[in-house]
């Protein structure tokens, strides 16, 4: 048995132990080391992609893992590397994606001619410790590994937490350390022993659930992240089914919900969801009512699903993040996966407790023949929904703004189905994370619904789909103009009519908001694929019946959207809709009140 390896030698077997399968970044020397030792070895299965850009490779690395279900990594080269990356790494620690982030770092010799000398390298700034300091807030565990002998317990104390947390670490090694020898792997890294689990508190948490549920009989789940981040689709699916099958009449079942972020963790055509929404105070008491309970299986409350509401009451029920929420009491050290399965047996033992679920009809995007007018968001995906409920080996990856709005209505018919940074919200993220996402579900086609704003961001993109032979189809939607940043600020301009403010200061687009116009269906020309336009909903048809028809080709399509036009979603929202600056106006309140 071979006890010695090298630094890159162990860092490649603990890799592989772990299932990592790819590696996504931009080659430097100073991790070259590593590259070389893994390329040198043709059984490996690891693979090294080589992107555009540290964003890109960030971006399709979450991309991988939060459909995989398994961690990927991300290599990059000093400084100039990681620094670039950093917003990609903050998104998968909110979201809570398994990232191995690997930093090559200048030798032992550099850093001490650079603090002795004055000798300043390429790609640094004179501090040797820059680059650890800035990830540490964003990794559950960081190391820069400067000495061999030490490099093998580093490197499992960093993987064990990569595997503990499934958030991402960081490992920055100097690049003379690489090829020096080292001890070989002994045993195997493994998570969750010794994890600490409160038994008395889950017991007194599903008392807790219990006691609130049958105070307030009217009930509906709200299925979150967690349940795909943890695997626990299945076990939630026995939980509600349990509760239907024995605490609820034939004609009042109790029904689930999802949000942006977790949505499609359950197939949407299961008969039991009613639909993606946005948990506000209005949407809960729209859900259940005063005599009711929304009880959140996964769920967080981030920003973007409960539209910055703090919607904690005694009618919820939160169970996320290893602890419980019943109403104000709060269970600490309770592990998603231990709450349910108690929950369910609590249902299971629990006399009847006649349930009856509140389900408003809730509204879904509906579309008149308009084939000959022109496009919008609401045709759009309604196109989109119709051809993904015909393809169902499909998967939609959407990006913030306009387009994530837009989407949340649809029909998701596919667990997992739906890719969205919907917590993080990093404009750019869907055309890169496609890159990874197709290589997690190699068999399905991947489609990106993205806004101009967002493509011009990581645009570079598509070179890699069509570089790896990915049938991905991005569909840019054109409007011109950074819209959900204009809504924000001031959504006058999307009001039908807007709001007469007699000095006209609020009734357009803001110049700052506009995207330079580019010929969008000309990308593939540059960069690979083939390139489309749609300006009418029977353009459209007829590429999506092209796409269809040319199933190992990736395709770019430009959508035209009027710079005026919104999601349906938000045309209820305009009348009361009050954009920052309409309050700072002299003229607000408007005579004519809308």
């Amino acid at each position: 048995m071979n006890t010695e390896t090298t630094v890159a030698g162990y860092l490649k077997s603990r890799m592989e132990e772990l299932g990592i399968a790819y590696m996504f970044g931009v080659a430097g020397n100073y991790t070259a080391p590593l590259l070389d030792t893994i390329l040198a070895d043709c059984d490996s299965p690891i693979k090294i992609i080589n992107n555009s850009n540290e964003i890109t490779a960030g971006f399709a690395a979450d991309g991988y893992a939060r459909v995989k279900g398994k961690p990927s990594a991300v290599y990059v080269t000093y400084s100039v590397g990681p620094f670039t990356g950093l917003n990609t790494i903050a998104g998968s620690f909110v979201e809570k994606v398994p990232i191995l982030l690997i930093n090559g770092a200048p030798t032992n010799k550099e850093d001490s001619n650079e603090k002795n000398v004055g000798l300043l390298y390429s790609h640094t700034t004179g501090y040797e410790f820059i680059d650890i300091h800035m990830f540490r807030p964003i990794t559950v565990a960081a190391e820069r590994i400067t000495n061999a002998a030490q490099a093998p317990f580093q490197i499992d104390s960093v993987l064990t937490a990569l595997l503990t947390h499934g958030r991402p670490v960081y490992l920055e090694v100097t690049e003379d350390v690489w090829r020096a020898p080292c001890n070989a792997p002994k045993g195997t890294l493994s998570s969750g022993k010794g994890r600490i689990v409160t038994v008395s508190e889950a017991s007194n948490a599903i008392a807790a659930a219990m006691k609130l549920i049958r105070s307030r009989p009217k009930s509906i789940f709200w299925a979150g992240i967690e349940l795909q981040r943890l695997g626990l689709q299945e076990e939630f699916l026995e939980l509600l089914k349990v509760t239907n099958d024995q605490h609820a009449q034939p004609n009042e079942r109790i029904h689930f919900v999802t949000s942006a972020l977790g949505k499609s963790c359950i197939a949407e055509d299961h008969p039991y969801f009613d639909g993606c929404v946005t948990l506000t105070k209005d949407q809960i008491n729209a859900l259940v009512g005063d005599e009711g309970v929304i009880i959140g299986i996964g769920a967080w409350t981030v920003g973007k699903d409960t539209e910055n509401q703090n919607i904690r009451s005694d009618r919820t029920i939160m169970a996320a993040h290893d602890g419980v929420f019943v109403g104000s009491e709060f269970f600490p050290l309770v592990d998603l996966k231990t709450f349910i399965v108690a929950l369910t047996e609590a249902f299971k033992t629990a006399h009847t407790l006649n349930l009856t679920g509140i389900h408003p009809a809730l509204k879904r995007l509906s579309l008149v023949e308009t084939s000959d007018k022109g496009m919008g968001y609401t045709p759009f995906f309604k196109e989109l929904e119709t051809y993904i409920n015909q393809e169902k080996d499909t998967v939609l990856v959407v990006d913030a703004g306009f387009p994530l709005i837009g989407a949340q209505g649809l029909t998701i018919p596919e667990r997992n189905g739906f890719v969205a940074q919907a917590a993080w919200l990093a404009i750019g993220y869907s055309v890169a994370a496609a890159t990874g996402v197709k290589f997690a579900v190699p068999n399905k086609r991947v489609m990106v619904a993205v806004g101009d704003g967002a493509f011009h961001e990581t645009c570079q993109a598509v070179a890699e789909h069509h570089a790896n032979g990915q049938n991905t189809v991005v569909f840019v939607l054109v409007n011109g103009i950074y819209g959900i940043e204009q809504y924000l600020v001031n959504p006058n301009p999307f009001r039908k009519p807007p709001v007469d403010y007699s000095d006209n200061l609020l009734d357009a687009n803001y110049s700052y908001n506009e995207i330079p116009r580019w010929n969008y269906s000309k990308i593939p020309d540059a960069m690979g694929g083939i390139g489309r336009k749609a300006g009418t909903v029977d353009e459209l048809r007829t590429i999506l019946e092209e796409i269809r028809q040319t199933p190992n080709e990736n395709f770019v399509v430009e959508v035209s959207i009027p710079s005026k036009d919104t999601p349906e979603v938000l045309w209820s929202h305009l009348p009361g809709a009050i954009g920052e600056d309409e309050t700072e106006n002299p003229n607000w309140p408007p005579e004519s009140k809308f």
